[in-house]
Formats: C-alpha cells, structure tokens, sequence
C-alpha cells in the first residue's frame, strides 16, 4: 500500500513538473512572438503624437495655428501621427503584447523628454488604446527603468 502512495505521488508530481514546464515554455513563446511582434511594428508616429500632444504643437507655423483656432486641423491626408499610431497598435491583437508595445513607447519617450514631462506622458500612453478605440491592457504597469 505504502508503495502505491509512493508511486501515485511520483506520478502527481512529475505530472506538475510537466505542466510547469508546458506552460513556462509557451509563456517563452508567447514573449517571443511579443517580441518579434513589437520589433516589427513602427512605434515612431505613437511617440511623435504623444510627442505633439505633451509640447502642444509648438513648433507649427503661424498659418496652421490660425486655422485650429477657426477650428480646421491641418494635417497632410496621410501624415497624421495618430492614424498612423493606431493603426499600428491595433495589430496588436493579444492584450499583454501590446502592454509591452506601450512599455516600448514608455521607455522611448523617457529618452527624449524631461523627466517633469514624464508624469504627463505616462498618463497620456495609458490612455493612447482608448483614444484609438481598442482595448486597454488591463494591468499594464508602465514603469521608467531607464
């Protein structure tokens, strides 16, 4: 009888060291493919939107800025950053993913603004998957490493 327990717990636990290392190998898949994913994207308009948005366009001539204030937005059919910025986080398709695409933008806004602008930015990259209108990473916890 002893031997029957011994046996069944042997088989119970390498049964668990099997489905560990199942699923620790697809969790090494899976961010591999995040990976390869975000690689391939073009997270340049994402930043240069957010870039826009957190300095207010300062840079526009004056003709532009006359026509946001009579309500027109001028931008080059073609050349809007956040077209361009959504387009590229909705393919995208599995939510941890694009956390990590947004963890990507986080890291390279934090190359180029000061950190008092950060705080901003932060909160505008958390919010930039509802402003394109797909679904937010619930969870996503954006940090600044560098």
């Amino acid at each position: 009888m002893a031997r029957h327990n011994i046996l069944l717990i042997a088989s119970l636990l390498a049964l668990a060291l099997f489905f560990a290392h199942t699923n620790a190998s697809r969790e090494e898949d899976m961010k591999e493919r995040c990976s390869k994913k975000i690689e391939s994207l073009n997270l340049k308009p994402c930043e240069n939107h957010l870039m826009r948005m957190i300095r207010k366009d300062q840079d526009e001539d004056e003709d532009k800025n006359v026509l946001k204030m009579k309500g027109i937005n001028y931008i080059p059919r073609g050349d809007n950053p956040k077209e361009k910025c959504c387009d590229q986080l909705s393919e995208v398709h599995m939510l941890d993913c694009r956390c990590q695409a947004l963890q990507e933008i986080m890291d390279n806004l934090n190359d180029r603004l000061p950190k008092k602008e950060m705080e901003d930015a932060e909160k505008k990259v958390k919010m930039l998957p509802l402003s394109c209108g797909i679904a937010p990473p619930l969870g996503c916890d954006l940090n600044l490493d560098n």
